[in-house]
């Protein structure tokens, strides 16, 4: 049966979909020997020879899927030319080159993180559209009016866009925040442009999957109805 060739890429294991498009845009993608550049372009895993940077890819291997609590200071990239701690440095070696992480967490942030092999789970936790919750506990410099903790709620404008509605609740100098967004360091900017540091972050659920007992540093092999 011929499909998509990104969701042949993702879902062999080798990427997320969203990565296996720049591959096919970039030239990177033959099928039978031919170059192929077009998104709309379609194949069979099991009668077509599909390559990706030069190697040959195989039909849908076992999906990975666990959940890490990150620590602060670490990265989750696989490589870092600063050479800072990252994320792949808390997994076993017959998973580190196996597994991705499902969007991010900032260097400073530390909490769960889902990293898998199944590129079809990737999009739909990260792509935008499908508005998954993600939770997390924020600690202010100092408590926040119910004001400005209002406009949190109804969104803020950031580098020129308003951060969609979220939910959030105060107790001191904690808030615990709902989002469905993931913009590049958005919890700190939200809070920083009504006056506010935040002095920890730490993420404690993402989709229906909580934290939990997940000890810092380590991780748990979960299911992936255990997300959606």
């Amino acid at each position: 049966m011929q499909e998509r060739l990104q969701k042949i890429i993702s879902r062999s294991g080798i990427t997320s979909r969203r990565h296996a498009e720049g591959l096919i845009l970039s030239g990177k993608v033959k099928v039978n020997g031919k170059s192929i550049t077009k998104l709309g372009s379609k194949a069979d895993i099991n009668v077509d020879k599909i390559e990706v940077d030069g190697k040959i890819i195989q039909k849908p291997q076992k999906f990975i899927y666990l959940a890490l609590n990150k620590p602060k200071r670490y990265i989750t990239t696989r490589f870092d030319p600063q050479r800072r701690h990252t994320v792949y440095e808390l997994l076993p070696e017959d998973l580190k080159n196996v597994v991705w992480p499902v969007g991010r967490l900032d260097f400073n942030t530390e909490g769960l993180l889902i990293l898998t092999n199944d590129g079809e789970l990737t999009q739909i936790l990260t792509h935008p559209s499908k508005e998954h919750e993600k939770e997390y506990l924020v600690e202010l410099d100092k408590e926040i009016s119910e004001g400005k903790l209002e406009k949190i709620e109804n969104g803020v404008f950031i580098d020129g866009r308003k951060t969609s509605k979220t939910e959030a609740v105060a107790t001191g100098k904690i808030v615990r925040l709902i989002v469905h967004e993931g913009w590049n360091r958005q919890i700190r900017k939200m809070f920083a442009v009504l006056g506010y540091s935040v002095i920890n972050l730490r993420r404690v659920r993402v989709s229906k999957l909580k934290l939990g007992n997940i000890e810092l540093g380590t991780y748990q092999k979960i299911k992936k109805n255990d997300l959606i």
